[in-house]
């Protein structure tokens, strides 16, 4: 490779060379050749190098005193792409925009330059989080779209728009949607690929304001839209079969849930990370219908696949084995129970930030090793208060309040006073505070 580069940099110095004997009605073919060079530097990183060629650039064409919009719109577009690329986002960003500039002056509002540039400048401002300067340019190509009466690129330019409302105004970015689809059916008989995209979007929004009837409306339109164009093996096919799956479980519908979550996995093959959405949904869902078999399976599944992803030590491994070990529990299979309580405490220990995860398998453990058969009631109790400890810091009011009545259960059962009153007390403290 190091070979090939030292081969393009000898060749594009001798185009150099030859280019500044051109006269200077000529300029254009040596601009060609300078920014030929600076792409190629950039292929090979070599960023330094082409910044230097752009700055000798600029000043041969001062000393020729040459004035094309056109061409120093490409100059400064380099120049803004290779500043971005050594990470000086802010002098990219005004190297773009003057690059904007020179091809506003030199060619029609709807020239793919300025749309390029345009959305090159948009994505960055969206990356810095300065969405207002992102809309400014993105709502000038609306309007150049609109002059132009042509539905599919206004409707596709207000999805953009969308996007970044999201960020600003949910409820902006929803009215914007909507207003796009119309616009986006007028295309091949109301088959616009973007359509499908329009209602994703519009259930996302619904979705992150908890309107999750309207957002299930909307995934639904969305999951037709792409059944009209692709199969339900396509991934936004999949995607929406679990987007309704799990929302449908929020909203107590389970019979829907499981019809959605079912169809949705035997899609999935084709893609392991949704695979695993389905698999611990549907386990959760299992669960509530109390089909334990069923549930084991599938979450049996879902930590062979996370094992397989080198997940084994994560968040979702721990609260599996406590999804199984719960199960068990349902059924009056303690001593199973316990084993997988362990188990998840021991991936738990190796996991940041789970101090409520690693509270509520403690408090469990407690209840295993209390009710046994080979009952140990000083790891019972030893586990009870070690729970309560790490779930002290939570927010959940109402699982401090629950975990405090077991606790006081307890050592009411084991007639300890001493203990009984001082979490009576702490009881009192929590309701009396409100937190």
């Amino acid at each position: 490779m190091l070979k090939n580069y030292d081969l393009a940099v000898n060749y594009s110095q001798q185009a150099i060379r030859l280019a500044k004997q051109l006269n200077k009605d000529q300029v254009e073919v040596i601009i060609a050749v300078y920014l030929n060079y600076v792409s190629l530097e950039r292929e090979y990183g070599q960023l330094s190098n082409g910044r230097i060629q752009i700055a000798n650039l600029l000043a041969l064409l001062d000393k020729h005193k040459f004035q094309d919009h056109y061409s120093f719109g490409l100059i400064y577009k380099s120049l803004g792409a290779i500043e971005l690329d050594m990470e000086n986002i802010e002098n990219g960003l005004k190297q773009l925009e003057k690059s904007l500039f020179h091809f506003q002056k030199s060619v029609p509002a709807n020239h793919p330059m300025i749309v390029k540039t345009i959305n090159q400048l948009a994505e960055v401002y969206v990356e810095i989080e300065d969405y207002h300067k992102a809309l400014k340019h993105h709502l000038y190509l609306l309007k150049v779209y609109q002059s132009e009466e042509d539905p599919i690129k206004e409707g596709r330019q207000l999805l953009t728009l969308g996007d970044i409302y999201f960020y600003v105004d949910l409820r902006k970015a929803r009215q914007i949607i909507t207003e796009a689809i119309p616009l986006l059916k007028q295309a091949n008989g109301g088959q616009h690929p973007d359509i499908a995209k329009a209602y994703f979007m519009l259930a996302e929004i619904d979705e992150h304001m908890y309107r999750l009837p309207r957002a299930v409306t909307y995934y639904k339109r969305a999951l037709e839209q792409i059944k009209q164009t692709f199969s339900e093996e396509h991934f936004l096919a999949v995607y929406a079969y679990s987007k309704l799956g799990t929302i449908s479980i929020k909203v107590n519908k389970w019979t829907e849930a499981k019809d959605y979550l079912e169809r949705g996995l035997s899609y999935a093959k084709k893609y392991p990370k949704i695979r695993l959405q389905f698999l611990y949904a549907l386990g959760k869902l299992y669960s509530g219908e109390k089909e334990y078999g069923q549930a084991l399976t599938v979450f049996q599944e879902f930590l062979k696949q996370l094992e397989q992803s080198g997940k084994t030590y994560s968040l979702a491994y721990g609260n599996t084995l406590q999804a199984i070990a719960f199960n068990e529990l349902q059924q009056e299979n303690i001593e199973t129970a316990c084993s997988y309580y362990e188990r998840a405490w021991f991936v738990y220990e190796k996991v940041p930030n789970c101090n409520e995860e690693k509270g509520l398998t403690l408090i469990r453990l407690s209840y295993c090793y209390e009710n046994r058969e080979d009952k140990d009631l000083l790891k019972s109790e030893t586990y009870l208060e070690r729970g309560y400890k790490l779930l002290e810091g939570t927010p959940n009011k109402e699982l401090l309040e629950e975990t405090l009545v077991e606790i006081i259960e307890f050592f009411t059962g084991r007639n300890n006073l001493k203990k009984r009153k001082k979490y009576e007390e702490q009881l009192i403290k929590l309701k009396a505070s409100g937190l």
